[in-house]
């Protein structure tokens, strides 16, 4: 039905995720194999290449959070001169755009507006059709920003981190590491119809790779880093998890976690703490009990120590209706579509918890 990795809490039900004989994932072998790759000879290749195609503009996409504030930093330490842009998202969070307005004063910001409507309707489809309200905005923080660049004479894009890797997935052609990432790579992973701006087919011109590539990746180093810059962050937790650092820009992202959660039986809260694991500073017992109090919460489960923006149940979900346009009933329909029913079984009309079974797995696995 469902087992985890013997040394953080990444299911088996987690796509693109695969294990070793020793039962762990992808995610964990690769931050082991990381522990042994020469970081300061790939930054030496990185400026390398950034003087072979005489790379001094760089374009960093911004969402003023933890990692982009770091990357940001990051490439004007390395002597480039970044130039921050933002696919600004719907469901804004105050602290979120507080952060994009305030934080890197002193660098040049370009801001992507999507058409609301347009933008929303989309998200709707996705939401109803696939599970995945937070796709075209996703997508369009690629398409959009390549586009732009493509436009205006940059060449250089730098992101933060090659997700399939880090997270556990494709590990798509690691060795490469040097090589740019190319169309083909961006129409299987970030590409989908109906947007306002194609990927040029002229990608030869633009090197467009994450910093991930050449910098051992740590969230946990990027949060302290931002927060001592200034970044704010929520005063308690955020929504699913235990952290108040990662993910603060939009409320959509409560949703998309806990859809991960409907479908896959794991949400928010093992994803940070299978990171924190791998990162050294959350023990597997610890992170279990942390999963056990947050993971697939959409609505909180107590008065105390709850997210502080959540007010009442019918305020915060009367934001999602509103943007969706969607009556609580149609909703909680969407929701019950995407649920994985052999993993989950219904609390009330949002809410799915872990069936007994599956807890038992879990508890087992320690």
């Amino acid at each position: 039905m469902i087992s985890y990795c013997k040394k953080c809490w990444t299911p088996s039900t987690r796509p693109r995720i695969t294990f070793n004989e020793e039962g762990i994932c992808n995610a964990c072998q690769w931050g082991e194999a990381k522990k042994s790759v020469n970081w300061r000879g790939r930054q030496h290749q990185f400026q390398k290449i950034c003087d072979f195609h005489v790379f001094r503009q760089v374009l960093v996409p911004w969402s003023g959070g933890k990692d982009s504030i770091y990357v940001a930093y990051k490439m004007r330490e390395l002597g480039l001169n970044p130039t921050l842009i933002t696919v600004i998202p719907h469901m804004e969070t105050e602290v979120g755009k507080w952060n994009r307005q305030n934080m890197c004063k002193d660098f040049e910001k370009i801001e992507i507006i999507l058409k609301p409507d347009k933008y929303a309707d989309l998200a709707k489809k996705y939401f109803i059709e696939q599970g995945r309200p937070k796709h075209p905005w996703e997508t369009a923080i690629s398409a959009a920003v390549i586009n732009w660049a493509y436009n205006n004479g940059y060449r250089l894009i730098v992101y933060g981190e090659e997700g399939e890797a880090e997270y556990g997935g494709v590990s798509h052609e690691l060795q490469n590491w040097a090589e740019k990432v190319n169309k083909k790579y961006l129409m299987k992973y970030y590409w989908q119809g109906h947007l306002d701006w194609e990927i040029p087919d002229d990608m030869d011109n633009i090197f467009f790779t994450q910093w991930s590539r050449f910098e051992n990746w740590s969230p946990d180093k990027h949060a302290h880093f931002a927060v001592a810059k200034g970044m704010r962050t929520e005063p308690i937790r955020n929504m699913g998890t235990f952290s108040s650092t990662a993910q603060l820009s939009d409320r959509m992202q409560d949703l998309h976690t806990y859809l991960m959660f409907l479908k896959f039986g794991f949400g928010r809260c093992t994803s940070d703490v299978s990171i924190g694991i791998r990162e050294g500073w959350i023990t597997r017992e610890q992170g279990l009990d942390w999963i056990k109090a947050y993971d697939g919460e959409f609505l909180p489960r107590s008065e105390t120590n709850r997210p502080t923006y959540y007010k009442d149940e019918e305020s915060y979900i009367g934001e999602f209706l509103n943007y969706f346009k969607m009556s609580r009933e149609e909703f909680s329909q969407v929701l019950a579509k995407h649920v994985n029913k052999e993993l989950l079984v219904q609390k009330n009309d949002i809410m799915w918890v872990l069936k007994p079974e599956v807890e038992e797995i879990r508890n087992a696995s320690r």
